[in-house]
């Protein structure tokens, strides 16, 4: 759902905690062609909880990741997620999407904890013909103070942000792009970052559900780094592997010890997500978990996840519909990185006008 909309294919840039991520697509026939991936790491108190902490570094690596993909076009699309994001799924007399703008404000002061003229809003029908006089609507209302920062940070590093969208849309948009279900199908796509977790729930074909949490993979480096007593940078490396004295298997045992506790209690705040959506909808079940983002290939998030949810888990990969020249991009890194750029495709898919 796009809370500012304009006209033009876009580049999709992901301001996450960690890390900036940006793709442009370009479409051929009815498919679409891979023409700029580039990532650009944060510190981590760059972005805290969502909110831009340190603006001088965010804008530098913004301009570092666009010269990196060396794009001239600015028109980009950019997403929230957090605190500051309210979705609501509300059941309406059935009106015009016209009526339904007119309405919309007076709906979202009765959902949401803020004032609401400190709040851009958005809507959706999602069933225009539901029947019986009634419809379902998705309302999204954001803060303002935050969408002016993201929006602030790309127009200084010289973008101009036409399609402020959503995380978990944006990352259920790349989704399906990229995946078909049977319409009689549930399953839940997990956007894990370092500091939140996105959950969305699609059910015959339309977004049922959505949930942010306020927990990621920043919680694991943090356990790594105060039980070692290493740096920021020295416990992400025992985190992902990449650090050579893990070749100790007595560290190697402790940091696995340490993501299995960790990664537990993650995955405890996803299932009462999902049991709250299930005990209040008409589903009976969920028959498969997809997870993306940076946090999402860590092996002990997917075994809790399959332990405790009794339920098979897949990693997502954002560019398999998606035509990649290898003479212009290495593939093995690509492939490597695809678990972080599942939001950044989808934002990148979205055009300027487009409904959730």
């Amino acid at each position: 759902m796009g809370l500012f909309r304009g006209r033009n294919n876009l580049v999709g840039i992901d301001i996450g905690s960690s890390a900036i991520k940006l793709v442009r697509l370009r479409p051929v026939g009815d498919a679409w062609e891979l023409v700029a991936f580039s990532l650009g790491h944060l510190p981590p108190d760059a972005i805290v909880e969502g909110r831009i902490m340190n603006f001088a570094v965010v804008i530098e690596r913004l301009r570092d990741v666009m010269r990196e993909s060396g794009l001239k076009q600015s028109q980009c699309a950019i997403a929230i997620s957090g605190s500051s994001l309210i979705i609501k799924r509300l059941a309406l007399p059935e009106m015009t999407k016209a009526e339904l703008d007119e309405s919309i404000m007076w709906e979202a002061e009765q959902y949401i904890p803020f004032d609401i003229n400190d709040v851009n809003v958005d809507s959706q029908i999602l069933n225009p013909r539901a029947g019986q006089g009634q419809m379902d609507v998705l309302m999204v209302a954001a803060k303002k103070d935050v969408v002016n920062e993201y929006m602030s940070v790309a127009a200084e590093a010289g973008l101009k942000p036409v399609v402020v969208d959503v995380s978990i849309f944006a990352a259920l948009n790349m989704f399906e792009a990229n995946y078909s279900l049977p319409p009689d199908q549930t399953v839940a796509l997990l956007n894990v970052g370092a500091n939140s977790i996105n959950v969305g729930v699609i059910s015959g074909g339309k977004v049922a559900f959505t949930r942010d949490l306020s927990v990621g993979g920043a919680k694991l480096t943090a356990e790594i780094q105060r039980h070692f007593n290493v740096s920021y940078e020295e416990a992400e490396a025992f985190k992902t592997g990449a650090e050579s004295s893990l070749s100790s298997s007595t560290i190697a045992r402790e940091v696995n010890r340490i993501a299995d506790r960790v990664c537990e209690s993650m995955v405890l705040e996803v299932q009462r997500s999902l049991d709250f959506y299930l005990a209040t909808s008409v589903q009976s079940d969920i028959q498969r978990i997809y997870l993306t983002g940076g946090t999402a290939q860590l092996p002990a998030l997917i075994r809790a996840l399959e332990r405790r949810m009794e339920i098979q888990v897949e990693l997502v990969n954002p560019f398999r519909n998606i035509s990649v020249d290898p003479r212009r991009f290495d593939i093995d890194l690509l492939q490597r990185a695809a678990s972080v750029a599942g939001v950044a495709v989808g934002l990148a898919l979205r055009r300027a006008g487009d409904a959730i």
